[in-house]
């Protein structure tokens, strides 16, 4: 199914790269295409501080920063394809880019897949031994535990 889309996609790409070069020059297409790699590529390092910040945030106030790395994906996925040659993969990696348009790409993409996503998880029984002790708890059990250090000396530097 993927491999028919690639293959679209990158005829597409040629026929906009051609079309575009005869009405502009192959030159001015080189130089277009290399502006917007520059302009993505600022774009992409803005936007993701911008959110690494935002998850930053959200984990630091004990909210869920699930939407925010979710944005960072598609940041990265738009990083992606701003550094591809081509002008269709260069519009969709802006609108990617742009905040307004990532979040309400995420948010009607959440509002239709959220039951898929949460319904196809599973939870399974733990293969958790208690005798080995609490998982989530790293204290000692035992209240007479002795802490200490060692280093080993070779015999042969102590003879001399």
């Amino acid at each position: 199914m993927l491999f028919p889309i690639f293959v679209i996609a990158t005829l597409s790409e040629i026929y906009v790269l051609v079309t575009v070069g005869d009405s502009i020059g192959a030159g001015n297409t080189i130089l277009l295409v290399i502006i917007t790699a520059f302009i993505g590529s600022y774009l992409l390092k803005q936007q993701g501080i911008s959110t690494l910040k935002k998850v930053q945030n959200a984990a630091a106030q004990g909210k869920n920063p699930s939407f925010e790395m979710l944005e960072g994906v598609v940041i990265m996925v738009s990083g992606i394809l701003l550094l591809t040659p081509g002008f269709i993969t260069d519009f969709i990696g802006l609108l990617g880019l742009m905040p307004w348009s990532r979040a309400y790409f995420l948010t009607s993409f959440l509002q239709k897949n959220t039951d898929k996503i949460f319904t196809s998880a599973q939870f399974q029984k733990s293969s958790h031994n208690p005798k080995w002790g609490n998982p989530t708890n790293n204290a000692p059990q035992d209240s007479n535990a002795i802490d200490g250090e060692f280093w080993e000396e070779d015999k042969n530097k102590l003879d001399r």
